[in-house]
């Protein structure tokens, strides 16, 4: 049992505070605030200089500031691990490595074959099937080896889950923070009536931050979270469709068993 909980099958969240991530957004939320009020960083606001979409102070704003919020909310290692979902889920299909194991328990229920011959089941090595067949082996009931392999897939569905909320909330804030860009850009734009030469830096900040909030919004966040979320539906059903077959095919070994000792009561008399 002790492999078993060695390797995480009883794993919980294990999310801690992060001060370095907070510390982080926090200041990357001030900067989009000092830019927003006028501070460009450094680049220029020259409107001869611009050319569509290319204008720093509002991408900065929209980005930077869903950057922050994002981070103040989830935390760096969330972030990076939605990064590497979202990438995976161009490359593969979230369950490609069950489908063999799956294909390989339907040809042993069809041929009446034994769940003990698929796998030696000596240790637990992560690989889910021979975790299954070592748990048999340790005469473990099919309940017990559901609650195992179960808290195993939460805690993995858990991951995928926070993933794809921390796409929605993305979608809702970059939106949100153009309009809030394009306020403070009309703002500008009034204060600036006296000062022509203004109006357009101004102007430029009121329509590119919408713009990019939108663009992020809708076209970004929202058909990755969509994604995943897919993925995910798939990834929990393709689990369920596993241990249904590992029901069967265990109630089939506990058949057997009886069968067997019945016999061996039977000779005995």
């Amino acid at each position: 049992m002790n492999s078993l909980l060695n390797k995480e099958y009883l794993t919980v969240s294990k999310k801690r505070f992060d001060p370095i991530t907070v510390v982080f957004s926090v200041g990357l939320l001030v900067a989009v605030l000092f830019n927003a009020v006028g501070m460009d960083l450094g680049a220029g606001t020259d409107s001869q200089e611009l050319i569509l979409f290319n204008d720093f102070r509002s991408f900065f704003f929209v980005v930077g500031g869903t950057l922050g919020v994002l981070l103040f909310q989830f935390d760096l290692e969330t972030l990076v691990k939605t990064i590497i979902l979202v990438l995976r889920s161009f490359f593969a299909n979230p369950v490609k490595h069950l489908n063999p194991t799956i294909e390989e328990l339907d040809e042993t229920i069809i041929k009446s074959r034994s769940i003990m011959d698929l796998r030696e089941g000596k240790e637990i090595t992560g690989e889910l099937l021979n975790d299954i067949i070592y748990m048999i082996r340790q005469k473990l009931f099919y309940e017990e080896i559901e609650d195992f392999v179960g808290n195993r897939i939460a805690t993995i569905f858990m991951g995928r889950k926070t993933a794809a909320a921390l796409l929605n909330k993305g979608a809702k804030v970059a939106p949100a923070l153009g309009l809030l860009g394009t306020v403070i850009g009309l703002i500008e734009v009034l204060q600036s009536l006296d000062d022509p030469a203004s109006i357009g830096p101004a102007m430029s900040l009121a329509l590119m931050t919408t713009a990019f909030g939108s663009v992020l919004g809708s076209l970004v966040f929202t058909p990755l979270a969509g994604r995943l979320e897919h993925h995910n539906s798939i990834y929990v059903e393709t689990h369920k469709l596993l241990m249904n077959r590992i029901s069967v095919l265990i109630r089939r070994e506990d058949r057997l068993l009886d069968m067997t000792k019945m016999n061996r009561k039977v000779d005995e008399t």
